[in-house]
């Protein structure tokens, strides 16, 4: 698939095709050179290649080399717009539960998951075009059963064109509403790596204060230079180097 969508790539990096860029990683990678393999899928997204198949390869690559919360990241950002791609929650799952595990031996304690809000749960459901192509699905059914309903010539398809309209409405109003919860999705990022944690200004020198996990999401609120203000899961406020956060 990854080579499928490559082959319509015309972005470069450098003086290297996306091809060249990609057999170099593939090759990398089933030799067991995960620092090449990471750097060739890395300039094909700097090089514009936005392909959810390079963006799971890359996190597969970044976990296996326990670079646990960029691989995170790339998951996340494969979910977000393909929520239904089963092997990307597989490995987003199995990576979660292997950084808990090193979590667990390095401090006794681990978090597996945190739940997110419900709204970004809905916001999350579907992709993007599903719930377009759903809105405008259940927009024709109510024109085919208002145009129906004037043409019933029996009490039993009178019942039956008034069940397709309630469906149709149904169709179109839950369309709506994931329309609506996408696009109040906040600005979420993911922490890249551990050992980080919040300050309460925007400074290098600033008082540190709550600490982030490896790979757990916060909530973008502002930003002040080189640092962004952040809001945890938990409610936990304050400022972190925007390098070491990746945008969903």
């Amino acid at each position: 698939m990854i080579a499928g969508v490559l082959t319509l790539a015309t972005g470069v990096a450098g003086a290297v095709s996306a091809r060249e860029l990609l057999g170099r990683a593939l090759t990398a990678e089933a030799r067991g050179d995960l620092p090449t393999a990471a750097r060739a899928l890395e300039e094909l997204v700097a090089a514009g290649v936005d392909s959810d198949g390079v963006l799971y390869d890359l996190g597969t690559v970044y976990a296996r080399q326990q670079r646990f919360g960029e691989a995170i990241w790339c998951f996340e950002r494969v979910l977000r717009r393909a929520p239904m791609r089963w092997a990307a929650r597989d490995n987003l799952r199995a990576t979660r539960m292997r950084l808990a595990r090193r979590d667990a031996g390095r401090t006794g304690q681990a978090v597996v998951e945190q739940a997110v809000p419900l709204r970004v749960q809905i916001g999350e459901l579907v992709p993007p075009g599903w719930s377009v192509m759903l809105g405008v699905l259940g927009e024709l059914g109510v024109v085919l059963a208002l145009w129906r309903r004037r043409r019933v010539t029996s009490e039993l398809e009178g019942v039956g064109t008034t069940v397709a309209l309630v469906l149709s409405l149904t169709l179109t109003v839950g369309a709506l509403g994931l329309v609506a919860a996408r696009r109040a999705l906040p600005a979420e990022a993911v922490v890249l790596h551990s050992g980080m944690r919040l300050k309460q200004t925007a400074r290098v020198d600033g008082i540190p204060d709550a600490a982030v996990r490896e790979g757990e999401r916060v909530v973008r609120m502002s930003r002040d230079g080189v640092f962004t203000r952040v809001r945890t899961l938990t409610g936990a406020v304050g400022w972190v180097e925007t390098s070491e956060l990746g945008g969903l």
